[in-house]
């Protein structure tokens, strides 16, 4: 019985070293020198996003012993968003006779406000204070209370900008009450808003290699287009160009292996949709026409975020790239909590080079091929299935 258990004992280990050992990487791209000490960035271009999942669990970067260094995958500029300032009006700012200070602001085009921001002379004290809004300025209603101004100033200026949040309204005149207590009033000097500029973000895109498609216009009233792209490249963006007539408007459908996602399709607006991270090399788009005439569909784009590994190398070491295994696991690296740490004026590392390489790696130190995997996991279980029956059934006649 003893030997018994010994074997499954042996057999479970043997599986368990088989699926978890199992990282074959069948593409290498070979690196530049490196010059000197310090962190590079290797620019992700289409063609190396082919060989790579969405998110980049099946890439290592190794130096010449297959020992890997860890790396971050970042935009290849800063993504920010910039703010527009909104001066508001105030129409009234006094100091009641309970002491607390009425200030009414004017939201002149009814905007939706969640924020607003006050610029005060330098105070350092703490106040609360409750809003109301009103279309009128005669019938108000509370917005939100309690309020806590917090006590803040600055040193190199005499003013300073305290912000004020509520739910979002669209009332056309905003009371702020600022509860003083005995104390003086604050020195409220202006009003304003922040808006995001959303085209601001400096988020840049790279097109991949035009694809090929197909059109069918089917009896059902819908186009189906089959997108085929030349590799595997990431994309999270289409781009449609389109022949028509001078006005349309139609419900599409994008099927790719990550999702379903529905746009419209209309004239005289940018045909650029966004879609969920995808390597598919082909995937669906579906045109609901209804009873118009089918659109003529002159070409498919697929685009992919520029974006950058970044590493940090030694000099006197060679670099190569280590891509492409259906069975690798994302690598934790304690480098992406110091990712705000590393500069973008870092220089670039070219790929030179991108070859074929054996399903074996010895930088894995896989000793089973990835082809021999799932017979052996197959095998394996079927011993264990055929020793839990024998000593069931042994079991069982102990009972008896």
């Amino acid at each position: 019985m003893q030997i018994r258990k010994h074997n499954i004992i042996i057999l479970i280990t043997i599986a368990f070293c088989v699926t978890t050992n199992a990282q074959n990487f069948s593409v290498k791209g070979r690196l530049n020198t490196v010059q000197k000490n310090g962190f590079y960035a290797i620019d992700v271009t289409p063609e190396l996003s082919s060989y790579i999942a969405n998110d980049f669990r099946d890439l290592r970067i190794a130096d010449d012993k297959e020992k890997t260094v860890p790396y971050i995958v970042r935009p290849t500029q800063p993504v920010f968003s910039s703010y527009n300032y909104f001066k508001l009006p105030i129409i009234k700012n006094e100091l009641a006779d309970s002491g607390r200070s009425v200030l009414i602001i004017q939201n002149n085009d009814a905007k939706k406000i969640a924020a607003i921001a006050l610029i005060l002379r330098n105070a350092a004290v703490a106040r609360t204070a409750t809003i109301s809004g009103s279309d009128d300025a005669n019938h108000w209603f509370t917005v939100d209370e309690d309020i806590y101004f917090q006590k803040q100033f600055v040193t190199d200026a005499d003013k300073y900008v305290q912000t004020v949040q509520f739910p979002t309204s669209t009332y056309r005149y905003l009371k702020i009450v600022i509860d003083n207590g005995k104390n003086n009033p604050l020195n409220i000097i202006e009003a304003g808003i922040y808006t995001s500029d959303a085209s601001s973000t400096a988020l840049s895109y790279i097109t991949n290699p035009a694809a090929s498609f197909s059109q069918v216009d089917s009896a059902d009233k819908n186009t189906y287009l089959h997108i085929k792209q030349p590799a595997a490249y990431h994309f999270t963006r289409i781009r449609l160009l389109i022949k028509g007539p001078h006005f349309y408007q139609r419900s599409i459908d994008i099927l790719t292996g990550a999702n379903t996602s529905s746009n419209e399709l209309v004239s005289g607006k940018k045909t650029v949709f966004s879609v969920q991270p995808s390597n598919d090399s082909t995937f669906l788009i579906k045109i609901y026409n209804g009873d118009n005439p089918a659109l003529q569909v002159d070409s498919v784009l697929t685009e992919q975020e520029s974006k950058q590994v970044v590493t940090y190398l030694e000099a006197g070491k060679t670099y190569h790239l280590l891509m492409h295994d259906p069975l690798a696991i994302k690598p934790v690296y304690d480098l992406k909590q110091f990712k705000d740490s590393i500069s973008y004026d870092i220089p670039t590392l070219q790929v030179v080079s991108v070859e074929k390489i054996n399903s074996v790696q010895p930088a894995d130190n896989s000793f089973i091929s990835k082809n021999w995997i799932w017979p052996v996991i197959i095998i394996v279980l079927i011993v264990l299935g055929f020793f839990t029956l024998r000593l069931t059934r042994e079991v069982g006649k102990r009972d008896v």
